[in-house]
């Protein structure tokens, strides 16, 4: 086989890889579209943080999208970013919750928002983890995501049958991420700073009575 051939294989198989190359990513993404895969898929979005987690969060934003999509300033567009926001607290609270705090928080770069928000979601998240939290507390707090998130949707859903579903869909996504909380954050667990009782294994406080001055023998000397 001569220079020539050897050149012209060479050359051959040259443009099939870069066709290949060139060509692969378009193909995917048409399969991605028609196939759907476990992947929010939303154009132009970037997988917010935590929503691997949830598939039901996912289907909801991509349903809102293209409020978003139609006006970019208008108000449907700023109420889908909080909402997308507020989805985002619910699933990493409960990552880092049920993760027991291994790694590093996901809710340390979640910015603190008044109108969804009683407590920074990190702090909330660090209280969880101490056992430093109450029912009511958890109630609240998951309370306020819920109500400010369906005022989000109504702004998002012009729908009138859609719109309970979508409703129902988000509740949906609080109430799991709280009983997941709830069953680890309300759990008993030894406490060695605040005894509950005479058999928990917190320190031991002798009573009162027994410091007041040095023992005395009182009744009948039944020994001596």
């Amino acid at each position: 086989m001569g220079p020539l051939e050897i050149a012209s294989i060479l050359l051959a198989v040259l443009v099939g890889i870069s066709l290949f190359l060139y060509l692969r990513p378009k193909y995917f993404t048409k399969l991605e579209g028609l196939e759907g895969f476990a992947v929010i898929a939303l154009d132009g979005e970037t997988m917010p943080r935590c929503f691997t987690r949830s598939p039901e969060a996912q289907n909801l934003l991509k349903t809102l999208y293209p409020m978003k999509q139609v006006a970019p300033a208008s108000k449907e567009a700023m109420a889908y970013d909080e909402l997308k926001l507020i989805l985002e607290k619910i699933l990493c609270i409960d990552a880092d919750v049920t993760g027991l705090g291994a790694g590093p928080y996901q809710t340390y770069q979640l910015p603190f928002a008044t109108q969804h928000d009683i407590e920074p979601p990190a702090s909330f998240v660090g209280r969880c983890l101490k056992g430093a939290v109450k029912p009511r507390d958890i109630e609240v707090e998951f309370m306020k995501f819920n109500d400010r998130g369906q005022v989000l949707i109504d702004t998002l859903s012009y729908d009138d049958q859609q719109r309970p579903q979508l409703k129902a869909q988000f509740r949906n996504i609080v109430v799991k991420a709280a009983h997941n909380i709830a069953f680890i954050a309300l759990s008993d667990k030894a406490n060695l700073d605040r005894p509950k009782g005479a058999r928990d294994p917190g320190y031991y406080v002798p009573h009162f009575e027994l410091e007041q001055g040095p023992y005395e023998i009182k009744g009948q000397f039944q020994y001596f």
